[in-house]
């Protein structure tokens, strides 16, 4: 696995030039020992997330053999106010952004489950949510301020867009269809929301897969479990966590079981560091945090500090914390243990943990864990150590379960999973389509025309 760095040139005019950094993936090596040498996929593979989104495929890029790239850009989305739109890192860093657009996707105000997820997100945010049936973001879009309402898919569209031209800029050519997967609990709106934005940033979705089936395709697993076999697939991302039960029978991964919590993922971890430090420096230096930062700038160096510790006590023990001139020019030195990150996010942890359960309880495997052949952990914040011995705890004493599956990083699974699949051969994992059924469920979306 290599690491190949790509300025990104000659976007559309909607979209600013970033830095992207593209993973190019031997082929020979991630996924399978034996794969089938691919010709360039006319596809392209999208995961948009409530975080980062990325987008993978193979081709010849800058004149290199042939190889599987992978690019991945804040889900972040700004309007500054001149006109122009920013997408990715730029957005991240203005005073105004958009984010968490995703759990808008496809939602009704006038359904009440739906609305109280809005509410929750609109809690949030700093932008304003509008619309009486189907929520609408209200940004000012030009320099006179003029205002504009945008639905969940257009601003979606927006970094499909930067996606596709920046994939188009590293291969040097046009790109016109796309995989892109989704959530599994999306129902039909959602994903046809998906479908539209895509749609609008010039692309033809070919397929629309659920990305637990995408972590497992990354895995191998269709090939590994042969016939039949049971498989766990625990999502948590930066904003949301989801666990599923799937079923590998006749070829095909069917859904048994699944639970999502829209709010939970480590954005959550984040903000319980952060208010351990606010607490910390006022009782320390007598500096109110909050309302000493007008413009957010003192937070906001704060979370970027207890983001990377969290990222550190991944692999380490204790991680160091030191900003300048943090606020009112005091400087902030601490230090996190790895047990103190874990107390004061062990809730959290349990509400993670419950996702599984309710879906064994649903795949009716809660009392025969030794049915469960596969545990696939799939999402950056399952790097945390303290989810992953809860896992390993849940299941601890059956035989026939593996090791947890680490031979992908977590937060490259679902983009690399869909990336096999956007060749016409699938990698061997067939579309299932909407006319085939069995004892479970599938929402594999595949459109030939």
């Amino acid at each position: 696995m290599a690491m190949v760095d790509v300025r990104v040139a000659g976007l559309a005019a909607i979209l600013v030039s970033i830095l992207a950094c593209f993973l190019l993936l031997d082929q020979a090596g991630a996924f399978t020992g034996n794969q089938t040498p691919y010709s360039p996929s006319p596809a392209i593979a999208i995961d948009l997330g409530n975080t980062n989104s990325c987008v993978a495929g193979y081709g010849h890029g800058n004149g290199q053999a042939e190889t599987m790239f992978q690019l991945c850009i804040p889900t972040w989305v700004a309007f500054p106010g001149d006109g122009s739109v920013l997408v990715g890192e730029d957005a991240k860093n203005h005073a105004a952004p958009i984010f968490g657009f995703k759990r808008l996707l496809g939602k009704r105000r006038d359904f009440e489950r739906e609305e109280e997820n809005v509410r929750e997100l609109m809690a949030r945010v700093p932008y304003k949510v509008v619309g009486r049936e189907r929520p609408l973001v209200q940004v000012k879009m030009v320099a006179d301020g003029a205002v504009k309402n945008l639905g969940a898919d257009e601003i979606t569209a927006m970094v499909f867009a930067k996606l596709r031209e920046s994939a188009e800029a590293y291969l040097g050519r046009a790109i016109q269809e796309a995989v892109v997967t989704v959530p599994q609990q999306y129902n039909d709106p959602a994903r046809y929301s998906i479908l539209r934005a895509a749609e609008l940033a010039g692309l033809r979705v070919t397929r629309l897969i659920d990305e637990p089936t995408a972590a497992a395709v990354a895995h191998g697993l269709h090939r590994k479990l042969r016939d039949e076999g049971n498989v766990l697939v625990l999502h948590m991302g930066g904003g949301t966590s989801d666990a599923s039960v799937m079923s590998y029978v006749d070829g095909v991964f069917e859904f048994m079981g699944a639970d999502e919590d829209p709010f939970l993922g480590g954005q959550d971890f984040d903000q319980r560091i952060v208010d351990h430090f606010v607490k910390l420096i006022r009782k320390k230096h007598g500096k109110d945090l909050i309302r000493n930062d007008d413009k957010g700038s003192a937070l906001g160096r704060l979370r970027t500090a207890c983001e990377q510790a969290k990222k550190a006590l991944s692999s380490q023990d204790v991680a160091e914390l030191s900003i300048k001139s943090l606020v009112d020019g005091v400087d902030f030195s601490a230090s996190l243990t790895r047990a103190e990150f874990e107390e004061l996010n062990h809730d959290l942890f349990l509400k993670a943990m419950a996702l599984v359960e309710s879906a064994m309880r649903q795949a009716e495997l809660d009392k025969n864990k030794d049915l469960l052949d596969e545990i696939v952990l799939v999402g950056g914040s399952t790097m945390v150590p303290g989810i992953r011995r809860l896992v390993t705890d849940y299941f601890d004493g059956r035989r026939k379960l593996k090791n947890v599956n680490a031979s992908v990083m977590p937060d490259q699974t679902v983009t690399l999973g869909a990336a096999l699949l956007s060749h016409p051969t699938a990698n061997g994992y067939p579309c299932m389509g909407g006319d085939r059924r069995q004892w479970g469920y599938s929402t594999d979306w595949c459109f030939t025309d």
